[in-house]
């Protein structure tokens, strides 16, 4: 059953088949057909203009009109109605004719008519549901074209199953790295880009390479296929060969008049696709600007790190000068000692700020930085030994190995002083896109109010503390693209620092 009436308009000129149709249609008794009777083939079109049909069932052979004729009149009209022919004549060149037309079902009049017009209730059924399917994925194709071409971030439409078909060649050949692969054969990799092809553009993509049409940007694809866009590509290639769907990359692009832009590049698989690689979007968002925000804000950082230097350096000579005659005087007056602390205090403050402006500055990742000596020379440093300390095994990464050190070195401290436990681990867990490593401690658990501030700048827990340790840590931590975050219970408390793969 189908859910919702079919509606069927049965055309034949015999008055009397129409009858017995009648009859045994109600003896099937099939609640979901809703059917017309017509003996004169002339008023079809009046009919359709009247009523909604959804299938026609016509005989062959009628004096008006034969069904052949009024087949190509609706097919010429460009109504792609689904049309059963139900005739006496069983001749073949009538039914191939009928079909080449574009007939659903070519029946004869012939049989046990309990099983034939059984027949045709199941032809009707599924005519209407082929029909209702394709006319829904019709709808959900203009409804995403509409999307597509409308949407206002840059989308390619990209066929790469001629790719998958190469990817499947070199698997049979034995080839299972493909990085190895194209590292060795480095011209493959142009090669392979010539088995892409690209099915449509979206309007916005026009608009970003400053093109006058699609006519103009495809003509003009090759300005985007240099030395840096087989970069990109050879990275894409090695996702999609080792079975991801996803692949997201910032990319230095340019514009049909040669202007740099810089983008980020996002290749998705369509869902159903994924064995194929018949339907890829690929997503080009221009992030030119932000890039120059960035650029300025890494400059700012820069000269506020360097100018707090040089006033540092000031305060902290007449800091000695200070200090200086305070000795003086202590010789004299037992007071001055006040002095000397207040001294101290503030040369501590200075570094604390110091060290607080350099970890806004972003870092520069050029420093291979293992981080089992790291934690391990942080840990002999600052964890007593009455303190059981153990990690898993850490990989090596990107980073500011000073600043990385301050942060093992501020994370111990504030859980030795605060946490006074009798263990302090790191544990390592690997997820699809991330690396975490989390700094576990046994002692004290934090409460959820103070979880919630404990990274903001000042905030402090303890009298004549200045409330930048944490801070600090978390600036270095985001200076360097990762992410931190706490977490505390009766068991055990973390610090969950998060690496991007």
């Amino acid at each position: 059953m189908m859910g919702s009436k079919i509606s069927i308009l049965h055309v034949d000129d015999e008055p009397s088949f129409l009858d017995l149709s009648q009859k045994f249609m109600q003896l099937i008794g099939d609640e979901d057909l809703q059917i017309y009777y017509l003996s004169d083939p002339t008023r079809v079109f009046e009919e359709l203009e009247l009523k909604e049909i959804d299938v026609i069932v016509t005989d062959y052979q009628m004096p008006l009109m034969d069904g052949l004729e009024l087949l190509g009149k609706l097919r010429e009209a460009n109504n792609d109605i689904p049309v059963i022919f139900l005739t006496g004549k069983g001749r073949e060149e009538v039914a191939i004719r009928a079909l080449n037309l574009g007939a659903n079902y070519y029946m004869e009049k012939r049989g046990d008519m309990k099983t034939l017009f059984g027949e045709l209730r199941h032809n009707i059924h599924q005519v209407t549901k082929h029909k209702r399917i394709e006319r829904a994925l019709k709808e959900s194709e203009e409804r995403y074209r509409i999307i597509f071409d409308e949407s206002p971030i840059s989308l390619w439409e990209e066929d790469f199953s001629e790719v998958r078909k190469h990817f499947d060649q070199l698997r049979n050949k034995g080839i299972e790295d493909l990085r190895a692969f194209l590292d060795s054969n480095p011209d493959e990799i142009e090669k392979i880009s010539n088995l892409v092809k690209i099915i449509n553009v979206n309007n916005a993509t026009i608009k970003l390479y400053n093109a006058k049409n699609k006519i103009e940007f495809f003509e003009g694809l090759a300005t985007f296929f240099n030395a840096e866009a087989l970069v990109l590509f050879k990275e894409e290639l090695i996702a999609l060969f080792n079975g991801k769907t996803i692949y997201q990359s910032e990319f230095p692009g340019y514009k049909f008049s040669g202007e740099k832009i810089d983008v980020i590049v996002r290749l998705s698989v369509i869902p159903g696709y994924e064995k194929t690689l018949e339907r890829i979007i690929v997503s080009v968002i221009d992030i030119t600007k932000l890039k120059i925000v960035e650029t300025t804000l890494r400059r700012q950082k820069k000269e506020l790190s360097e100018f707090a230097h040089f006033i540092a350096h000031d305060i902290s000579n007449c800091l000695v000068t200070i200090e200086g005659y305070a000795s003086l005087l202590d010789m004299e007056y037992d007071e001055a000692s006040i002095i000397n602390r207040q001294v101290e205090y503030m040369k501590t403050l200075l570094q604390r700020s110091l060290t607080l402006a350099d970890a806004g500055v972003v870092v520069e990742l050029k420093e291979m930085v293992d981080l089992n000596d790291l934690v391990q020379s942080v840990a002999k440093t600052v964890i007593p030994a009455s303190i059981a300390f153990t990690n898993d095994i850490l990989p090596e990464v990107l980073g500011d190995v000073e600043k990385l050190f301050q942060v093992f070195k501020n994370m111990f401290e504030n859980a030795v002083i605060h946490g006074k436990p009798q263990n302090i681990e790191i544990k390592l867990i690997e997820d699809y896109d991330f690396l975490h490593m989390l700094v576990i401690n046994d002692g004290v658990p934090i409460p959820i109010g103070i979880q919630e501030n404990i990274f903001d700048y000042g905030f402090t827990t303890e009298t004549g503390n200045m409330g930048l340790g944490l801070s600090i840590v978390k600036k270095i931590i985001e200076a360097h693209g990762w992410h931190i975050s706490i977490h505390s219970s009766q068991e055990s408390t973390y610090f969950q620092i998060s690496i991007p793969t």
